[in-house]
């Protein structure tokens, strides 16, 4: 049975699943209130590792401006992270797409009419790049904006051949073998605890991320592999957004709040250009790793850049 739960800006939306591996599992939409009937557009939105959808002057943004909203905590994050799993695990990347076939399902029930946008930020936006390509209701589909996609580990190029490997190994004496070395770097940076100006709940979104396991490195390095091996068709536009540079990972420095200090910039340029023949680039100077956390004037560009994007493309 659905849990519906309503709060001042919005509603959530608790959808229970058959049991997997660990037990109990659900998921949860997140809808806007301030959903339109008259908005012909709507921004589905996927989140990243060790995340959950806080974001709400986004949601408020795209209502602003005739958009309807919706979101999602998979699985084992956020507002569906239940006391027994382990947080953020999984063995397949493609266990999380009922999840999105739910949200999608919901939201076209709602109203089948409206043209709808998967935008997936870091791992979400992984995610929901490789739903586009696989996905049971990708014809549904009216393009995907993609805010520092992980297209690839951040990690030296001698490192990288080696992490399926080293994985497997470690797989292989415990499914759930795990690495608790992720820096506090990032958390700091976004924080008002810290240096930030965010407030959210860092039991669902810890400043030092939740531990990484391997089965999950080794979910993400195949949907990696998968996305490099076929192109969406001409008409299916993307919008990929990332900084314009990437900052020290694990050391405080003068561009920690200016950079991308998870992922590589170069790698989600060089891979996210060759997901289709309608990739739209744009780089945000000074741009954080989520674009849409950075300081206000940069996250206004990030944003103002996916309103541009989905007028362009409005049915």
């Amino acid at each position: 049975m659905n849990l519906h739960l309503t709060f001042d800006k919005y509603i959530t939306h608790q959808h229970p699943f058959d049991n997997d591996y660990e037990g109990k599992v659900v998921t949860t939409l997140i809808e806007s209130r301030g959903n339109r009937k008259e908005n012909k557009q709507t921004v589905f939105y996927i989140h990243g590792f060790c995340d959950y959808f806080f974001q709400y002057h986004v949601m408020d943004y795209f209502n602003e401006r005739g958009i309807d909203f919706y979101a999602i905590d998979l699985r084992k994050y956020g507002r569906s992270l239940l006391g027994h799993q382990h947080p953020n695990y999984c063995k397949s990347m493609r266990e999380y797409f009922p999840d999105i076939d739910y949200g999608l399902e919901f939201i076209l029930k709602e109203k089948p009419s409206t043209q709808v946008f998967l935008l997936g930020h870091s791992t979400g936006g992984l995610l929901a790049t490789y739903y586009s390509m696989f996905g049971l209701l990708k014809e549904r589909l009216g393009g995907l904006i993609l805010n520092s996609p992980f297209f690839d580990f951040n990690i030296p190029f001698y490192v990288k051949p080696f992490i399926g490997s080293i994985a497997k190994k470690k797989i292989s004496k415990d499914i759930f073998a795990s690495n608790d070395q992720m820096s506090d770097v990032y958390g700091k940076s976004l924080h008002k605890s810290y240096d930030g100006e965010w407030e959210y709940n860092t039991m669902w979104k810890p400043v030092k991320p939740f531990e990484v396991y391997y089965a999950w490195i080794l979910a993400v390095q195949h949907a990696q592999e998968l996305i490099q091996e076929v192109v969406l068709h001409s008409e299916f536009p993307i919008l990929l957004m990332y900084s314009d540079k990437s900052g020290h990972t694990s050391k405080w420095t003068s561009l920690s709040q200016s950079s991308d200090i998870v992922l590589n910039v170069k790698d989600i340029e060089k891979i996210g250009e060759k997901l289709s023949n309608t990739v739209e680039k744009v780089c945000i100077e000074n741009g954080m790793h989520d674009l849409f956390l950075s300081s206000t004037v940069v996250r206004e560009k990030a944003l103002m850049s996916v309103f541009l994007f989905l007028e362009k493309y409005r049915k």
